[in-house]
């Protein structure tokens, strides 16, 4: 409805002419400046209104996307505002204009490379995986080095292993007290379920007997405090508080040529959360406890994650309750790339908590599904594999390399794979390091 200026009157037979709006000049014309401001008001409220519908479309989701952390389902999660702790904030500032692109083989500031040793049992092995990852890769970027550790290291264990990634450094971690302290300190409940798990092996032991070498009931001790560790404890150990993004590579994986791509460079540039080596390393959802955990994480649950060679990212379909008896891939744990800012996130670390729960050291709610699955709920599409994206780095482990089974390292770096027409060509390799390990 016009209104009429009251000091214009209307002719017979002519419309009342519309009174001058505040986006017109004298004489009539159009202020651009009030247009175009007007214009964005009516697109932004469009917007806002299309949104609040998608939202609605995501039931189970409305609780996630108030919690995410700066990672919300979409394309890049990293432009959204990123939540620590406050005790993290203090010590790092957050990035969220990272760099979009680096080249191959280039170093970046904020990134590290991690493993983790019960103790001094492991060095052949750590050392040996070093130098072989120092040839392949680290000589060219020479990130750091931190190694997490149990049981006491001495000096000279650290220098020699110092020497074999110089002129990069390593920083050595001590991950846990000793076990009778720890399991003093733990509240009952915790303590007690670790007992009778311990008693389902040997009906005679006692708290004091327990060490980190016993079975209970079917896997070491120090076994289980390594997944329960990578599980939880990692993301915001204050080592690695600086840093943005982690090389996790196991220490029995062993290089066996140099890398002609670099997967730091990868994971930065397509701005993933998870970048691993293959999708399978076994499942979830053996047990409903499984789903349920994740459901009081995330009011909601996993029923679907799959590769599929039409999009870069694997596939994750979720819901509720209908779907606590599925069994679900997760990624392989041995080497993988991450943005620890993603991982270190309230959410997520809430989210291993629970996984965890009253179970300590217990081997069942394990690091692969910490791993994977709030990266299938939370970033889908940031969690790709190096499988998927033609990344043959030949890294061994536990007797395979590029998803092939090549029986035992020392056999297949002395004499190659015959059938498989595998042949390890590596020089630099075999002329500085000392190969030891991998029966």
């Amino acid at each position: 409805m016009n209104v009429m200026d009251p000091n214009e009157k209307s002719s017979p037979g002519r419309a009342a002419r519309s009174p001058k709006t505040t986006w017109q000049k004298e004489g009539g014309r159009v202020n651009p400046a009030l247009l175009i401001l007007s214009m964005c008001i009516v697109i932004q409220s469009f917007f806002i209104i299309f949104s609040q519908k998608s939202a609605q479309k995501n039931i189970g989701l409305n609780h996630i996307g108030n919690h995410l952390d700066g990672f919300a389902r979409d394309e890049n999660p990293l432009e959204l505002q990123s939540i620590q702790s406050e005790s993290l904030a203090e010590k790092r500032k957050l990035d969220l204009n990272p760099k979009r692109y680096i080249n191959d083989f280039e170093r970046h500031e904020d990134a590290i490379i991690a493993t983790k040793i019960h103790g001094r049992n492991n060095l052949i092995t750590l050392e040996q995986s070093l130098c072989l990852l120092h040839y392949a890769y680290n000589k060219r970027v020479l990130y750091n080095f931190i190694i997490f550790y149990t049981d006491d290291l001495d000096e000279k264990d650290m220098i020699q292993s110092r020497k074999i990634v110089y002129p990069a450094n390593i920083t050595f971690v001590k991950d846990s007290p000793p076990l009778q302290e720890v399991l003093i300190s733990l509240p009952e409940e915790r303590r007690q379920n670790l007992l009778t798990r311990c008693l389902e092996k040997n009906p005679n032991i006692t708290l004091e007997d327990i060490d980190w070498w016993t079975y209970c009931p079917n896997s070491r001790i120090n076994y289980n405090w390594q997944a329960e560790f990578r599980a939880w404890h990692i993301w915001r150990n204050p080592a690695l508080a600086k840093y943005k993004y982690m090389l996790w590579i196991d220490s029995d994986g062993f290089s066996t040529r140099p890398w002609d791509r670099d997967p730091m460079a990868y994971l930065i540039n397509n701005n993933l959360v998870v970048f691993a080596a293959r999708f399978g390393g076994g499942k979830f959802g053996r047990e409903e406890e499984h789903h349920r955990r994740i459901f009081k994480s995330f009011n909601t649950t996993i029923c679907e994650a799959y590769e599929d060679k039409r999009v870069p990212h694997v596939v994750s379909k979720l819901g509720g309750e209908e779907c606590f008896d599925k069994k679900i891939v997760n990624v392989h744990g041995y080497f993988y790339l991450t943005n620890l800012d993603f991982y270190r996130s309230d959410m997520v670390v809430n989210w291993a908590k629970n996984w965890i729960g009253d179970c300590y050291l217990c081997r069942n709610f394990d690091d692969q599904a910490a791993v994977t699955v709030p990266a299938l709920i939370l970033a889908p599409q940031k969690l790709w594999t190096m499988d998927a994206h033609n990344f043959s780095l030949g890294v061994f482990h536990n007797c395979e390399m590029d998803n092939q089974k090549v029986g035992g390292f020392l056999n297949l770096w002395k004499k190659g794979h015959r059938k498989l027409n595998i042949t390890i060509n590596f020089p630099e390799a075999r002329a500085n390091c000392e190969i030891k390990a991998g029966s």
